[in-house]
């Protein structure tokens, strides 16, 4: 299930590497058209870079929630659960061997 949610978010990552090079064309076009100044292509590349990856950062966060409520009512045991059971069967052996 993980990495089917890693090939998920590597193709969002895709995507959001794809959409940020269209960005920097469009910006870029509009520098030479003299719409915009250098200063204010760097500023607004910046910015919209900046505001990308808080939503990437957010939308990651609303996935991962979304996967472990859903593992959730699947009943799957999560590596926590897998963890305090290996724990718990560490101590009864060492119980049972002392």
């Amino acid at each position: 299930m993980e990495s089917l949610l890693g090939r998920f978010l590597l193709s969002g990552l895709g995507a959001l590497v794809l959409t940020q090079e269209k960005i920097e064309e469009f910006i870029e076009e509009l520098t030479k058209k003299g719409e915009i100044t250098q200063r204010e292509n760097k500023e607004l590349l910046t910015e919209i870079i900046e505001k990308g990856e808080e939503k990437r950062k957010e939308i990651e966060g609303k996935i991962r929630e979304k996967v472990k409520k859903v593992l959730s009512q699947m009943n799957v045991a999560t590596k926590d659960d897998i963890q305090k059971l290996e724990k718990r069967i560490q101590t009864l052996e060492k119980k049972r061997k002392g």
